[in-house]
């Protein structure tokens, strides 16, 4: 992989970062927390032939999980971008 590559994976990655540790970060985490909390609350209350709020409240759920997933990966690719550039050929 190039080094030009590794420095943008690696900037982008601490971008992440640091808009994740903002207060537009906190935000969004703790809206998602909370639609996720809503969701798991509704699955557990909802009739359970009612499919149309299931498949809402599973929707919500994956909105939620996913969001922060998104932003652990981007974070997470870049910690493995700056390795490679610190510490050249040793994950061969």
């Amino acid at each position: 992989m190039e080094n030009e590559e590794l420095y943008a994976r690696a900037a982008f990655g601490r971008q992440v970062e640091l808009f994740w540790a903002s207060a537009v970060g906190e935000y969004l985490r703790n809206r998602a927390q909370e639609c996720y909390t809503n969701a798991v609350d509704a699955l557990k209350n909802v009739d359970p032939t009612d499919v149309k709020k299931i498949v809402r409240a599973q929707g919500d759920v994956w909105k939620a999980e996913t969001l922060e997933r998104w932003m652990s990966e981007a974070i997470m690719d870049g910690l493995k971008a700056l390795d490679l550039i610190e510490n050249p050929g040793e994950d061969e």
